[in-house]
């Protein structure tokens, strides 16, 4: 079964009406808009005007997105807003290819995505003061066109993977063998979870991005072929606090990075600190060195190992909220995969994947 191409069409028109009645927007004509089909979760779109190219996502009510992405533009790690309001981001759009598409290995994209990621997670120190986060409000305000009020660092939302994964779980239709089978896989992963932190004194919290997909990196077009390339990263609707830890096994899961990896990401993160905390000066590098190693955030490698656990069943169960509302096969593979990784070492997810072939 097919969703309606012509019930498609309508939002699509729809949507594209709205975006010409934007307050950013001065007699925005339908034809200079293009709706991009690239399956993103949202309706987004390429406007050109004046003399500009500009990126439009239709966002669901509230989203912490807009927030976190001026927060990331600030830090010259993701494209600049333009507009915010009526439930509508737009940015500037940025001309290039996504990570997954270099021809470069996939250490070396591990790295490049580890290095943004390492700036994105100093972005906010957790124990800002009300009076910083008023700070935060007002250089979105400065820096693009809103009609509402922007959200603040409060409204970020805290990593919580049980109600996360029972929110994508109310939402697809399963048997009554795989419901239990999940319930089930979820009690030992929470289990694992719980087992494991009693051992950690120092988990860091940080900014996390949440989908660090190699599709979420853009490699800027750039016609100096002497330049070093520059990345963006885009689409922050899972950005949320959270340990490192999930962060770096969401990145492997997400990419189907082998699991044996593990301890390479996180020395290449260690790197990417390490990297970002040194000073210009060439001179000054040898003698911070070590004490920057000494001061460099700490990862377990065991937490990632339970948090790739985790990974793999919340990217399952969406690309089967995916497949069920979209009727498209690509989505039920990537289910199947993802399942299938967790699978070799808890039988509960091959109950699942068996009645899904």
């Amino acid at each position: 079964m097919k969703l309606d191409q012509s019930i498609i069409d309508h939002q699509q028109h729809s949507l594209t009406l709205e975006l010409c009645h934007l307050p950013c927007f001065n007699q925005l004509k339908v034809e200079h808009i293009r709706h991009i089909d690239a399956g993103l979760s949202n309706p987004c779109f390429h406007v050109s005007y004046e003399n500009k190219s500009l990126f439009a996502k239709y966002l669901t009510a509230n989203s912490i997105e807009p927030f976190v992405s001026q927060l990331a533009a600030s830090e010259g790690i993701a494209p600049k807003l333009v507009y915010v309001g009526h439930n509508w981001l737009v940015t500037e759009f940025i001309t290039g290819q996504g990570l997954e598409k270099s021809d470069q290995s996939e250490d070396e994209k591990i790295a490049i995505v580890l290095a943004l990621l390492a700036r994105c997670h100093s972005i906010l120190d957790l124990s800002v003061s009300y009076n910083s986060q008023r700070n935060h409000q007002a250089l979105a305000q400065k820096t693009f066109i809103t009609d509402v009020n922007v959200p603040t660092q409060s409204n970020i939302p805290n990593l919580d993977i049980s109600a996360t994964i029972n929110q994508l779980l109310q939402k697809i239709k399963l048997s009554d063998t795989q419901d239990k089978a999940l319930q089930f896989l979820l009690n030992i992963l929470q289990k694992n979870l719980v087992n494991t932190s009693k051992f950690l004194s120092n988990i860091q919290q940080v900014l996390c991005h949440g989908d660090t997909n190699f599709s979420n990196v853009i490699q800027l077009k750039n016609d100096d072929t002497s330049a070093e390339p520059l990345y963006k990263l885009i689409d922050f609707e899972c950005a949320c606090i959270a340990p490192i830890e999930y962060e770096l096994a969401m990145l492997m899961a997400v990419n189907n990075i082998d699991a044996g990896k593990v301890e390479l990401i996180e020395s290449l993160y260690q790197q990417a600190i390490i990297s970002k905390k040194l000073p210009n000066k060439p001179l000054d590098i040898v003698d911070n060195i070590a004490s920057k190693t000494q001061n460099t955030l700490k990862t377990s490698t065991v937490l990632v190992t339970c948090y790739l656990d985790f990974s793999f069943l919340i990217n399952a169960l969406w690309y089967m909220v995916e497949y069920q509302s979209r009727k498209q096969l690509k989505y039920k593979k990537l289910a199947i995969k993802q399942l299938s990784i967790l699978a070799i070492r808890y039988p509960q997810a091959d109950i699942v994947l068996n009645e899904m072939r």
